[in-house]
């Protein structure tokens, strides 16, 4: 029940992009009988993912006790790809907007758009031990200003945008909404839409690879196997992330000697 609760929550305002997991991904074999404790470590540690990936696994392997927390040791892998949309009301009529002007409007106080109307830029409130991509990306070290509207959830974020058309936020790049649209984004060259394939081909300036650390008993080693899974790669898109080009995943289930 739990896990039902938490797919719903997370597919409330997530559409996933239209691609399948590669099909090379193998299924997640259970492992009978398997127990013992495992500690793994995001880094960086979205939150959607380190609730729905753990909880996932322990549903087919519940006798393992799955901890999440800084692990020494143990082996680092790339596990899935993190994008970050910039989103606007849907009848904003930018299509693109640049690194330079993203820094702008989340930095300076009462910030507007060209046309003049007053912008209001949104960020979602970090949780304990969350980190902020487009805050390092995008602001590089300056602080948001003390008017950029702070909010719990995605889903209000979008609730927001959607009703305000001076607003803008960033979510991660599966997440859509009614009346919300994503902008192509620069970071001084061409133009590029957060999609898989932009991402995948380094176009994309908003995006970075997620890393997992554990690995160190074979409980933990079976986690990460789940997650370089075709489930545990279908939780990533369901969290509004993409899927790990599956040229990297067998890299790194090469490491694990998984394959």
């Amino acid at each position: 029940m739990r896990h039902a609760i938490l797919l719903a929550c997370l597919s409330l305002s997530a559409l996933s992009p239209a691609y399948a997991v590669d099909e090379r991904y193998p299924d997640y074999a259970v492992r009978p009988g398997l127990a013992g404790e495992a500690t793994v470590e995001g880094a960086p540690a979205p939150a959607s993912l380190m609730l729905l990936w753990p909880e996932s696994f322990r549903m087919l392997q519940p006798g393992v006790a799955l901890r999440t927390g800084p692990v020494e040791g143990g082996v680092r892998i790339k596990a899935a790809v993190e994008a970050v949309a910039i989103l606007v009301h849907a009848e904003n009529p930018l299509a693109c907007i640049s690194l330079e002007e993203l820094n702008r409007l989340y930095t300076e106080e009462n910030p507007k758009w060209e046309s003049g109307v007053p912008a209001l830029p949104l960020a979602r409130e970090a949780g304990p031990g969350e980190g902020d991509f487009f805050a390092e990306a995008v602001l590089r070290g300056a602080p948001f200003a003390p008017g950029v509207t702070r909010v719990a959830r995605y889903s209000m974020l979008l609730d927001t945008i959607a009703l305000a058309p001076g607003a803008i936020g960033y979510a991660p790049a599966g997440y859509r909404g009614d009346g919300v649209k994503a902008l192509r984004v620069s970071d001084g060259g061409d133009c590029a839409a957060p999609s898989a394939a932009t991402v995948w081909r380094a176009e994309y300036p908003l995006a970075r690879f997620v890393y997992l650390r554990g690995g160190e008993s074979e409980a933990g080693r079976a986690f990460l196997d789940y997650v370089l899974s075709q489930a545990g790669q279908r939780d990533a898109v369901i969290a509004g992330f993409y899927s790990l080009p599956y040229v990297f995943a067998a890299e790194e289930r090469g490491k694990l000697g998984l394959d």
